[in-house]
């Protein structure tokens, strides 16, 4: 009887603390389709195919939490893909003229300058976000394809293996990098005041104002963390392919959005969980590699993204419009 009751009040702590982060919605999406895809492809379990499934959900993963940040400060960015494609091109190149950690800096510069231009904008321009990142999205895609117009790089295999292979077995280096991102960014997050100021820039930016704490440099500093996360995103992406690729980052703008509104964060800004964005991230990286096995056309990933994204927006406002007719028969 003890043993039971001590476990159920774990489980209850759990679902607690999930519930408090706002993340047991995308916990129970990610439990229902990681068992689903067990079933259906019990392969994901061995080594290679863990390793292969971490490589290619870990970058969506910090693309996720970076489209986060900047959608908790009450904005959203529809640079994120170029971006990661002018940082991964940039690493690329780099490799070929100086060793990889001056590439990787270089690479972690670009990204951070990218968000910060945007973030300059947004924040002392006093310019929609949206409409920000659209224009970047185009100046840095044209960037791109000028550097390189098709695949190419000089990445060594021990750059895989420090940045994709196995830190020892079952235990992939990229979820390993994402562990201690994730770990930094939660404790920026939480426990610090740019923490807090960050949140209240995207939920009460005149009551932060009103503090004394200046909520467009907070603005501005958000935005350059989003450019370091897709920077890194960019580099363990160019790891594991070893290579560098103008489109690159194409199908991260719908994927990094589709999982901001499957961690339920909030699109008023001021609310949102990293372990919610991670967990949504890898349920959506289940369901592309389902459908990749499945042998179904990769399209479908951008489709069920979109289902997800207007299921997330349609449903509450349903359910507001039959709570508000109940009312009314009332």
């Amino acid at each position: 009887m003890n043993s039971r009751h001590g476990f159920q009040e774990v489980l209850t702590l759990g679902v607690s603390r999930l519930r408090a982060e706002g993340a047991l919605a995308p916990f129970l999406a990610f439990v229902v389709f990681l068992s689903a895809y067990i079933v259906i492809n019990p392969a994901l379990l061995t080594r290679f195919q863990l390793q292969t499934a971490m490589n290619l959900v870990v970058p969506l993963a910090l693309a996720t939490l970076a489209q986060m940040l900047i959608v908790v400060v009450g904005g959203i960015d529809i640079s994120i893909g170029a971006v990661l494609s002018l940082v991964n091109v940039v690493f690329a190149l780099s490799t070929f003229v100086m060793p990889i950690p001056m590439a990787i800096l270089l690479g972690l510069a670009t990204g951070v300058a990218a968000g910060l231009f945007n973030g300059f904008l947004v924040a002392y321009g006093r310019l929609p976000a949206i409409a920000v990142t659209l224009a970047t999205f185009f100046i840095f895609g044209a960037i791109t394809k000028e550097l390189m117009d098709r695949p190419g790089g000089n990445i060594n295999y021990d750059f895989f293996l420090a940045t994709s292979g196995e830190l020892f077995p079952f235990f992939p280096m990229s979820l390993f990098w994402l562990v201690v991102i994730a770990t930094g960014l939660w404790f920026v997050l939480q426990r610090t005041a740019l923490g807090r100021h960050i949140y209240a820039a995207g939920s009460n930016s005149h009551g932060l104002e009103a503090a004394g704490v200046n909520s467009r440099r907070t603005v501005l500093i958000a935005f350059g963390i989003a450019g370091l996360l897709i920077a890194v995103a960019a580099i363990m992406l160019a790891g594991s392919t070893l290579t560098g690729d103008p489109r690159s980052g194409d199908s991260y703008l719908l994927n990094s959005i589709a999982g901001v509104a499957l961690a339920g964060v909030s699109f008023a800004g001021g609310r949102g969980s990293i372990l919610g964005a991670i967990l949504a991230a890898f349920t959506l990286g289940l369901i592309g590699n389902f459908l990749f096995f499945a042998g179904i056309n990769s399209a479908w990933q951008f489709i069920v993204a979109a289902l997800i994204l207007f299921s997330v927006v349609a449903l509450p406002a349903a359910v507001t419009v039959v709570r508000q007719k109940v009312k009314g028969v009332a």
